[in-house]
Order: C-alpha cells, then sequence, then structure tokens
C-alpha cells in the first residue's frame, strides 16, 4: 500500500454511510426539493422546521421500546439528546406543545435531513435528505386520499409519471385477525413477521394458529392479496369483522379517482408496517427501476395523544435520494446555465456586475484563463471571453462590439 496515498485517505476520510455532495449534485437535488415545495404549497401545506437534536426521552415517548436506531449524546446537564431519526415525531412533539388551540386541520410540511446509524451488514447512508407533509385533525378516509393524492402529484410533478403507490390497511389487517378468531400469543408472533416483512413465517404462524382450516387458509393469504376497488368488498364478505375498515378503503378509492390519481394507486394487503405505529392505511411509492420505495407514508392516529394531544394524523414522507436516482435514470441532465465572464475578476468587474444584475449567476474567472474549459467543469451554459459570446447549448459563438452588446445577447 502506498503510505503516501493512505494518509491523505485517513486525512479526508468520513464515517461509514457518510457521504459528501458536489456542486452539481447538490443543484439537483434543490430542484427536486424546489418542485417538492412548490406541490405541497398548491395542496396548502405550510413548512416548518424542527431542530436536529431532540431530547431522547421525548422521542422515546413515541413508541414502545423507543425510537431504536439513533446516534445518541450527552449535552453539559448530561440530558441524553438524540439525532433525529425520523421527521413525523419531532412534527407531532411541536404541534402538541405549539399548536393546542390550533382550531381545524393542519397542514404542515418539512424538507430536512435525518440521522441514524445503519444497519450492521447493510449499505445505506447514515443522513437521509426527506420532503413530507402531516394532516392533523382529519380522521375521515377523505385524510388519507388528499395525503396519497398529494404524494402521487408531487412525484408526477417530479416527471416520474408512471409512478405507483401501494396502499395496505393495518386496521384491516387487524380486525380481519381479531375476526378470524386469533388469540393473543399468535397475534404476537403475527406482529413479528409484520415487522420482519417476511411472509414465510407469516405463513408458518397462520398454519400454527390452531383456528380452522379455512380461517387459517383466510389468515395465510391476507398477505398476498392485491387489487383495485373491488378487493376491499371481496375481504368484506369473506371477513365480515372487516366490513368497516373495508367501506372506509372502498371510501378512499374513490376519492382517489375524484383526485384523478387512482390509476396510480393498488391496494396491497402485503404493505405491512410497524403496527405500533400506524393505525390505518400504510402506503409505500414506487418509481420504475428503483428496487426501494421513494416514499413511505401512513395514518398515526395514536401518536399525538402519547404528548398529550389525541388527534388523529396521516402523511408521507418522500425519499429524496432514491427519488434523485430515478429522475437521474430517466431525464437528461440539467440544462447549464449562468456565465463564465473571462476578466471577470480584475478587468471587467463592472460588467460581471451588471449581468448579475440582469439575472444571471456569473463566474468570474481570471484574464486569460481558459473560460470554455471552466464552463464544462462549473456546468455554465455562456462563455463571454473579450469580444465573444459563446453559447454551449445552441452550439453558437456570437461576436459582440462592446459590453453593452454582450448584455443585450444575454438578455435576449
Amino acid at each position: 500500500m502506498n503510505p503516501v496515498i493512505d494518509g491523505a485517505l485517513a486525512r479526508t476520510r468520513l464515517p461509514e454511510g457518510a457521504r459528501d455532495l458536489l456542486p452539481v449534485q447538490r443543484q439537483d437535488l434543490e430542484a427536486i426539493e424546489r418542485a417538492m415545495r412548490d406541490s405541497f404549497g398548491r395542496f396548502g401545506y405550510r413548512e416548518v422546521r424542527t431542530p436536529m437534536l431532540e431530547y431522547a426521552d421525548v422521542m422515546d415517548r413515541a413508541l414502545e421500546g423507543g425510537v431504536g436506531r439513533a446516534f445518541r449524546l450527552f449535552d453539559e446537564h448530561g440530558q441524553v439528546l438524540v439525532l433525529r431519526p425520523d421527521l413525523t415525531i419531532p412534527v407531532a412533539r411541536m404541534v402538541a406543545g405549539r399548536f393546542s388551540d390550533h382550531v381545524g386541520a393542519l397542514r404542515l410540511s418539512y424538507v430536512a435531513p435525518v440521522a441514524r446509524p445503519a444497519r450492521p451488514g447493510r449499505a445505506q447512508g447514515i443522513e437521509e435528505r426527506q420532503a413530507g407533509v402531516e394532516l392533523i385533525g382529519v380522521g375521515e378516509a377523505s385524510g388519507d386520499a388528499e395525503v396519497i393524492a398529494l404524494l402521487v402529484s408531487s412525484l408526477r410533478a417530479q416527471g416520474i409519471d408512471d409512478v405507483q403507490v401501494s396502499v395496505g390497511d393495518v386496521g384491516l389487517i387487524r380486525a380481519a385477525i381479531a375476526g378470524l378468531g386469533v388469540d393473543d400469543a399468535t397475534l404476537h408472533r403475527l406482529e413479528e413477521a409484520a415487522r420482519a416483512r417476511d411472509l414465510i413465517p407469516w405463513r408458518e404462524v397462520s398454519d400454527d394458529s390452531g383456528i380452522p382450516a379455512d380461517a387459517r387458509a383466510t389468515l395465510a393469504a391476507l398477505p398476498t392479496l392485491r387489487g383495485g376497488r373491488d378487493l376491499p368488498d371481496e375481504v368484506a364478505r369473506e371477513i365480515p369483522a372487516t366490513a368497516d375498515e373495508c367501506r372506509r378503503l372502498g371510501e378512499m378509492i374513490d376519492l382517489l379517482e375524484s383526485h384523478g390519481v387512482a390509476d396510480s394507486v393498488v391496494i396491497d394487503l402485503g404493505v405491512l408496517r410497524d403496527w405500533g405505529y400506524y393505525t390505518g392505511v400504510v402506503f409505500e411509492g414506487f418509481a420504475p427501476g428503483i428496487s426501494t420505495p421513494v416514499a413511505l407514508g401512513g395514518r398515526y392516529d395514536a401518536l399525538l395523544g402519547r404528548f398529550g394531544a389525541d388527534r388523529p394524523a396521516v402523511g408521507f414522507g418522500v425519499l429524496l435520494d432514491p427519488l434523485h436516482e430515478a429522475r437521474r435514470r430517466r431525464t437528461t441532465e440539467i440544462e447549464p446555465t449562468g456565465v463564465v465572464l473571462v476578466g471577470g475578476r480584475d478587468g471587467r468587474v463592472a460588467l460581471a456586475n451588471a449581468i448579475r444584475e440582469a439575472g444571471h449567476d456569473v463566474v468570474a474567472a481570471g484574464a486569460g484563463e481558459a473560460g470554455e474549459d471552466i464552463a464544462r467543469a462549473e456546468r455554465r451554459r455562456f462563455v463571454v471571453d473579450g469580444r465573444t459570446v459563446v453559447d454551449r447549448v445552441l452550439g453558437t459563438r456570437t461576436t459582440v462590439s462592446d459590453d453593452q452588446e454582450v448584455l443585450a445577447f444575454l438578455r435576449s
């Protein structure tokens, strides 16, 4: 091993799972975030910001057994702090503490990072940027439909026209299990199988449940059921104890039809998420070509009650890194913008400022520097070098007589 190279790597290494974002990557992500904010705003959601550091005991209150994987540290008073591993829990804490007198529904959004340790043996990032919404105070199926419609709309606005949202229902599954006569011990084992998202243990637990053979077969098949508007009616006929949940799920699909997004939604009772957190619909958004979800969401009516504000809520978070990858695979490179002005750092400072005032970003190069090489490296569209203006998008080179013509060209 080369000791010089090895030493350089040691001086610049990052923690496992951490990464830098270079200017071009960050520019792409900023465009994604800007479009997300626009989509959220059109549905009436207003952005909030919560701190990166929270008290661990406050965050752990949200879930049985605590929030799990998280970076924990001590403050100067010996209090345990946590780097937020989730964004919904801090929003719930904020709503309980700051919006107790708010009348009507709350529509809140965020674009922010979370941090959590990578799982052993998995190539995972320890920091993840998310964009999401929380609809608080609406317990009806119309609330579920609104946030799913917003999710589809926001992903379509990113150029993911063929997005698919798979929708399950924790409440329906629980009602089905109760209606089939499953005892508490078996229910606990089914919850463990659901948490692991593994259908093999689910089938094994179903076969070992001690309920009648036809009920065992129905229980084993539950997570395999997929379909459209007719599926809730079929499940309700098979398991009458699920009638209320199936009616609500069907109502939500009808509303999604009115929203114009039902063609992007499929009912998938195999979407099994944390039963200790979610209480109703759960859903995942997928983009073709990406193996993992680009969005996760669901209804969590019990969460705010843990902070002293018993209000229904539903929301989702879009995972911006996989979304960025989905966009990268299907869109052409973002068109370069801005101007490289040779001499803008010394002899043509006044022109550089005039171009900025005209609305362009300007990279001020020194006199004699290779402007076109800089433009390629910086992904800039125009190069002004002496009396020549190069447009790298159109592939043109235009000769101008003075600085006023430079400005006129760039304004045209």
